[in-house]
């Protein structure tokens, strides 16, 4: 083989060697320094969100639950969804020349901040989350020591991922997040139950669980299916509201419904509409709901079908 030969085959392979490098350092750039997701996602202990108007959140593990800023549960869809997305989020594509400087100032002004910890007090990962792409496929995102934003997805999932971290176009919301758990209370742990109908009085009882007692509105015994209270105690270890309202003040000329009393917990109905006591939404919704406050705290909205369970009439027990 001539000499010429050997210099071309030589060539040949430290030009190969060169675009080897140059593909493994582009791979281990975007793989490694810049890779987004956690893979064990059972070592996350606690995800820190904020937003740029203030609004932070702070979700921590526990040995029972999450807890949102240490005062609720957090809804176990929520917290399942965020974890998942974190452990299958890619990089799709680095951010494009022309759309850098458009990425960068959106990502600065209205991104928001996420922050994962792993049983850590420096987090694990932190980035920031902007918009999407124009064919919503994408979600721009910015890694903590990275040199450029990235288009992230999931492979295989169609839309863009801040829904999925609890994001409202740029916005954060605690009432997102927290569990609509009202009451979870085994029949056995229920010591009494009142039910008072406001508009109907004469359909109100009360039920005493030490020695199965039911007493009408005026206070009289009554006599009543035992196997009628059982499936009446029982409904109360799982209802749900729908959701969380600001405006509490929508109650305040709304015409009360119900009143019940479990155990040391008050809940209170109320009509939404025009003095309908429960209204049919046709233009939004046909599911029937009614506003509803626990203990005189913040308003929620409850679903018909699921609490016709327990806001039952005396007549349903006998």
């Amino acid at each position: 083989m001539s000499k010429k030969q050997l210099f071309y085959i030589a060539l040949i392979i430290l030009m190969a060697a060169f675009l080897w490098f140059l593909s493994a350092d582009k791979k281990s750039s975007l793989s490694v320094e810049n890779n987004f997701s956690i893979s064990d996602t059972a070592s996350v202990s606690k995800i820190f969100i904020a937003d740029r108007n203030g609004t932070t959140i702070t979700l921590n593990r526990n040995e029972k639950e999450w807890v949102i800023n240490n005062k609720y549960g957090v809804r176990k869809d929520a917290i399942n969804t965020i974890l998942t997305t974190i452990n299958q989020i890619r990089i799709q594509r680095p951010v494009s020349i022309n759309a850098f400087d458009n990425v960068i100032k959106n990502l600065a002004t209205r991104g928001v901040k996420i922050e994962i910890y792993t049983n850590q007090e420096t987090p694990n990962k932190t980035y920031t989350i902007g918009n999407s792409t124009a064919n919503y496929l994408g979600t721009y995102m910015f890694l903590a020591g990275s040199e450029t934003p990235y288009v992230i997805h999931i492979p295989s999932f169609n839309g863009f991922l801040s829904p999925r971290y609890g994001i409202k176009v740029d916005k954060i919301n605690e009432k997102d997040w927290r569990t609509t758990n009202i009451f979870s209370l085994k029949a056995e742990k229920i010591s009494k139950v009142i039910v008072n109908h406001i508009q109907d009085p004469k359909k109100s009882f009360t039920l005493t669980t030490a020695s199965m007692i039911l007493l009408n509105y005026l206070g009289n015994e009554a006599s009543f299916n035992q196997e009628n209270a059982l499936q009446f105690l029982n409904a109360f270890q799982l209802l749900n509201c729908e959701s969380y309202k600001d405006d509490k003040e929508k109650i305040e000329f709304a015409t009360p419904i119900h009143e019940l009393i479990l155990n040391t917990d008050t809940l209170r109905t109320y009509a939404i509409g025009n003095g309908k006591l429960i209204k049919d939404k046709k233009d939004n919704f046909t599911v029937k709901r009614m506003y509803a406050t626990l203990n005189n705290g913040e308003l929620m909205i409850i679903q018909d079908y699921v609490f016709n369970k327990v806001l039952i009439t005396i007549d349903q027990l006998q």
